[in-house]
């Protein structure tokens, strides 16, 4: 199995999107979500559990402000930590308001090797100022002038949902903003329809299913070679995520969900 072909993927895996269609109408999450997957490795046509990802969100302060707080957590098991451990942390703070971030930090342990990114966001100035340290290397500063829309990787994942996939007709391409890795790319996401998907543990959902531009790096092809299901409902909670990497593909599928805002309508039971 490939070491580095963990890297990224355990929040990669559930990102996305931009204003066309989204609804201002309350968040389709409350605080004290809670989410889990699985995450799976296709080795020689074979799909091997090898790991878990968890999302959390509750409402809290942040500098006199009320925030969201979401927070994130992945992990291999033992048994492939002697292949490659990977122990990774995404937390942001995100204005209940604007629904814009003001704070995001990232911790990656990725086999022998580490870092830590930190964002702090001035949205008044449209500017964001950076703390990356990496294993070996000396702490590194800058300032990124942010844009209209830009949201960090995390705050994008709860952004996505806020939109009603309903709006869109199969095909259309939706463009959105994201800050990663201290850069901010343009990407898109294109509308597939709505499919049926089934769980590891035999649920049922009707889903909205997307494909995913993505950026070209150590990880992953440039083009659309991600897929992702969302629940067609309020919730529009992630069931499914697959993609192809540089060798071999990754898949993340819903394993529990606690405390989501709205009846799982879309469940086929």
């Amino acid at each position: 199995m490939e070491a580095n072909h963990y890297k990224h993927f355990f929040f990669v895996s559930v990102l996305l999107i931009s204003m066309q269609g989204f609804s201002q109408e309350k968040s389709p999450f409350i605080s004290g979500e809670y989410g889990k997957y699985g995450v799976y490795y296709n080795w020689h046509f074979i799909w091997v559990y090898s790991g878990d990802a968890e999302f959390f969100a509750s409402k809290e302060k942040y500098e006199g402000q009320d925030c969201w707080h979401f927070k994130a957590y992945g992990n291999t098991f033992m048994p492939y930590d002697l292949i490659y451990r990977v122990r990774d942390t995404f937390e942001v703070y995100t204005s209940v308001d604007s629904f814009k971030p003001l704070y995001f930090r990232r911790v990656l342990n990725h086999g022998k090797k580490s870092s830590q990114h930190r964002y702090d966001f001035d949205q008044q100035k449209g500017l964001a100022y950076s703390a990356i340290q990496r294993t070996g290397q000396k702490l590194f500063h800058d300032t990124l002038k942010l844009g209209t829309n830009t949201h960090d990787l995390l705050t994008t994942v709860y952004y996505f949902r806020r939109f009603d996939f309903d709006k869109y007709r199969k095909g259309q391409i939706i463009s959105y903003r994201m800050l990663v890795d201290n850069a901010i790319a343009d990407l898109y996401f294109r509308y597939l329809g709505t499919e049926i998907v089934t769980t590891r543990n035999n649920r049922q959902f009707r889903c909205h299913k997307i494909s995913v531009k993505l950026m070209e790096g150590d990880f992953f092809h440039e083009g659309e070679y991600m897929k992702v299901w969302l629940t067609a409902d309020k919730d529009k909670v992630p069931v499914q995520v697959e993609t192809s990497i540089l060798v071999g593909s990754l898949k993340a599928i819903l394993l529990e969900t606690k405390s989501l805002r709205y009846p799982p309508e879309s469940e086929i039971h």
